[in-house]
């Protein structure tokens, strides 16, 4: 295997298949069989308008079901937010129920066991299940986000964390981010890259229609790659830039798969006036029942 090869592939109606090639294209899984699995999509919000909020769960299916070829032990996680408790996320959101049919448990890490870190003058506490996961499963979506600029791998670590008012360490995310990649060992990434959403992320842009899954083991690699195909120089994102430099992988990456620079776009920047205006459509369908 090769730890900085990502790929891209352009999805089709077959889901599955597409999963299964962008993980094949950088070596496979690379399980033995019986790991204790741990998977973090992003489950940010129980509602998921033009499917631009949260991780598709056809590429979270796809990927148990492949995992699911090499061991049953596998938890889906999420922690508390100020949108709600990962509990009723995971309900309202329907994952519970298919996560129930496939047969997989969920676990809401703000009850977890716990590691306490200091960082950037902050307590973090780090949930013991996901730093002592055998195999440890990223699955962000591409989104812009109105602190870092882009919400991919990295920014995805932030919803493990046991702190339900996360707000309060925005100002340091810069340092924290990095931290947290390091931090946690990662073993897969796949990221949703089918409807992503540009604008006033992460939660109330507008949806672009992108057709990709990226696949790889290096958050930084990762996420430098979909940096560009949202028309982002990677090297000017701080989070990902300070990440690079604690050896978390390349900046330029080896890309195998579908020839990734037809699918690069310029996405709205958080909070110019067009990405606000464009994007109070969806500040009903988020926040307001109905």
């Amino acid at each position: 295997m090769t730890p900085d090869r990502v790929s891209l592939v352009e999805a089709g109606d077959d889901i599955q298949g597409v999963v299964a090639r962008s993980i094949e294209l950088i070596g496979g899984l690379g399980l033995k069989g019986g790991e204790e699995v741990v998977i973090k999509p992003n489950l940010c919000n129980a509602k998921n308008p033009h499917g631009m909020v949260i991780t598709d769960f056809r590429i979270l299916e796809a990927v148990i079901r492949l995992i699911q070829e090499k061991t049953d032990n596998i938890t889906v996680v999420e922690s508390d937010n100020i949108s709600d408790t990962a509990d009723n996320r995971a309900v309202k959101s329907g994952l519970l129920d298919m996560l129930s049919e496939l047969g997989v448990s969920f676990m809401n890490l703000t009850g977890d066991d716990q590691e306490v870190h200091e960082v950037a003058g902050h307590e973090l506490r780090l949930p013991r299940t996901v730093l002592d996961a055998d195999y440890f499963v990223n699955l962000p979506k591409i989104k812009t986000e109105g602190h870092v600029s882009v919400t991919l791998s990295i920014k995805n670590l932030f919803g493990v964390l046991q702190r339900r008012k996360k707000s309060v360490l925005h100002k340091k995310l810069n340092e924290i981010l990095p931290y947290l990649a390091k931090a946690v060992k990662h073993d897969l990434i796949v990221v949703d890259g089918l409807v992503a959403m540009e604008g006033n992320g992460p939660l109330i842009g507008t949806p672009r229609e992108m057709g990709v899954i990226v696949a790889g083991r290096s958050p930084v690699s990762v996420d430098a790659l979909c940096a560009r195909l949202m028309g982002f120089d990677p090297w000017e994102i701080p989070h990902i830039a300070k990440a690079h430099e604690m050896g978390l992988g390349e900046m330029d990456p080896e890309v195998a798969g579908d020839g990734w620079e037809r699918f690069v776009c310029e996405f709205e920047r958080p909070y110019s006036l067009k990405a606000s205006l464009k994007s109070i459509g969806s500040i009903r369908k988020v926040y307001f029942p109905g």
